[in-house]
């Protein structure tokens, strides 16, 4: 699973993309000396032109060729004409927002407002000028630029918004999200829930930002022993919860307990000393019947029982935690 800065990064590496590769047009016209024409005066214009010469070769096209942002189509055609092609063209293009210009011999309102009324974006005539033509195109790239920078960018903010940003990992609001999506789905779920022992009093005594780091630090070694698949958040403060969907009980007790290992293996030096940590540790599981807020329930129950647990056999041998 990729972590949200290599997501935000591959977004905004798609917008700086989409910005530098020329619009591609799928030109569609059963009138192949037309077709020529426009291909020539678009690709001199520093389009991409792809051509087709039906509605079905048309769509074949754009099932292919995820990279077709403007369909510029004929409306009569034999078998299928533009306005049919352009609906099932919208239904398989991968592309957000496909961008349709009607081509037609006709420059009368009625022919207009049935394109519009079938949802294209534009029309033109076959008797527009070059100049009309080249200027429909960009008013065509500046919109899809605009929409897809928009929904990158929408897609970056959904991302931000399920971060933590101190660790990096997925916050309280994504883990009820995935863990909701996972127990839909049938699976069984094993939620592991974890706690840094004595934070508060590292964090009294080292200052907060030696607490930030101790955070993030446990953070990065939580992602680094899950699978794909599993998913790790921060649940508060110095709380942090593991999904496993599909893990059995004695499964995900042998991944918690290596897990538990690796942290109480990581060491900070600061003023001349060695800090180390452990963790205490609540784990459920159940299956699709039951719900993320029972399951955390359970495992802070038991994280609790074991903490008393703990701290009791410490206070027999007099040992203070």
């Amino acid at each position: 699973m990729a972590t949200p800065e290599e997501v935000l990064t591959r977004r905004r590496s798609d917008i700086e993309a989409a910005n530098e590769s020329p619009l591609r047009v799928l030109a569609v016209d059963d009138d192949r000396m037309y077709l020529k024409r426009l291909q020539l005066v678009l690709t001199r214009a520093g389009f991409d032109v792809v051509t087709a010469h039906d509605g079905p070769s048309a769509l074949d096209r754009i099932r292919s060729d995820r990279e077709i942002g403007v369909l510029l189509i004929d409306l009569s055609m034999p078998g299928m004409d533009g306005i049919e092609t352009v609906r099932h063209a919208r239904e398989a293009c991968a592309f957000p927002g496909l961008y349709a210009i009607l081509l037609t011999a006709s420059d009368g309102t009625e022919v207009k407002l049935r394109a519009l009324d079938s949802g294209l974006d534009d029309f033109l005539t076959k008797s527009s000028s070059d100049s009309e033509i080249l200027a429909k195109l960009r008013s065509a790239a500046r919109r899809l630029e605009m929409e897809r920078r928009l929904h990158l960018q929408n897609e970056e903010l959904q991302t931000l918004a399920l971060t933590d940003e101190l660790t990096g990992i997925a916050n309280r609001r994504a883990l009820f999200r995935e863990a909701d999506q996972i127990l839909g789905s049938g699976k069984s779920l094993s939620v592991v829930l974890f706690d840094l022992n004595r934070f508060k009093q590292i964090n009294d005594t080292y200052g907060h930002l030696m607490g930030d780091r101790i955070l993030a630090d446990v953070a990065a070694c939580l992602k680094l022993n899950t699978r794909i698949g599993d998913v790790i958040a921060r649940y508060g403060g110095d709380e942090f919860v593991l999904l496993l969907p599909e893990t059995t009980g004695t499964a995900a007790r042998v991944i918690t307990d290596r897990i538990c290992e690796q942290i109480a293996q990581l060491r900070w030096d600061v003023a001349g000393q060695t800090i180390t940590i452990n963790v205490g540790t609540g784990l459920s599981t159940a299956g699709s019947g039951s719900s993320i807020s029972t399951l955390l329930a359970e495992s802070d129950a038991k994280l609790y029982d074991a903490k008393m647990a703990r701290d009791l056999g410490a206070a027999e041998l007099g040992i203070t935690l």
